[in-house]
């Protein structure tokens, strides 16, 4: 499929804006992209003209509310994130903690969404993050259930075992592999024979021990049963 230049020079300059935490002048925005700031400055009116980023009163560019309208635009078109809401809030507020939807999307693991605990977390993955697979329970679970969704290369690097302990115990954990401090417990949604994502739960690692972790895997792994149960009752995905 032929790609445009200039949609990708655009693409580029907002995740530069975001990684940069979300507000960079024209000049660091140029250097760090490695473009001209005559040709960035044409991008970012362009953007500017859709509400796609925004401009301060010192002239520094920042992510627009324009990407907010699209986000909560294809999040409420997505079924397996529409049934999934719910029963993340009914998770969050039974246990606590902060619930997640992973899911595969375009060959990569994203989240889709997320509902935060009470519990303070140093560090977790927003909406819209991309996923590694290899390190992960959500990535583990894909490998086990739905590799082709993620791509090969992942599959040589997760070690064959861990994914299939994660396939013979109908969930996995992940402590520490990704993000350090963070432990995160993920389930599979599974209906009508396919893999449509995961629920995760995330918490500092102290706080997941013994009977709190059992709990959390209780937790999980009924909200992902429940978010099957809706899709088989008849959501389209």
């Amino acid at each position: 499929m032929e790609r445009s230049g200039t949609v990708d020079k655009a693409v580029r300059a907002l995740e530069a804006l975001r990684s940069s935490g979300g507000v960079a002048s024209l000049a660091e925005l140029a250097e760090r992209l490695r473009m001209p700031k005559a040709t960035l400055h044409r991008l970012l009116a362009s953007l500017a003209a859709h509400a796609l980023v925004e401009q301060d009163g010192e002239g520094r560019y920042r992510l627009g509310v324009g990407l907010i309208r699209l986000g909560l635009g294809a999040q409420a078109i997505d079924a397996v994130a529409r049934v999934a809401r719910p029963e993340l809030e009914r998770a969050t507020a039974a246990f606590g903690e902060t619930f997640f939807l992973v899911a595969a999307r375009g060959g990569r693991l994203v989240v889709l969404d997320k509902v935060e605990g009470t519990g303070l977390l140093r560090a977790a993955p927003t909406v819209g993050a991309e996923v590694p697979v290899d390190v992960t329970a959500s990535g583990r679970l894909y490998l086990a259930h739905a590799p082709e969704l993620v791509g090969a290369a992942a599959a040589g690097r997760a070690a064959p075992r861990a994914v299939r302990e994660a396939r013979r115990r109908g969930y996995d954990i992940n402590e520490a592999e990704w993000i350090d401090g963070l432990t995160v417990i993920a389930a599979p949604v599974l209906a009508h024979g396919a893999l449509h994502g995961c629920i995760a739960c995330a918490a500092a690692a102290p706080s997941l021990r013994g009977e709190r972790l059992d709990a959390a895997v209780r937790h999980t792994r009924d909200a992902a049963g429940r978010v099957a149960r809706s899709l088989e009752g008849g959501t389209r995905r």
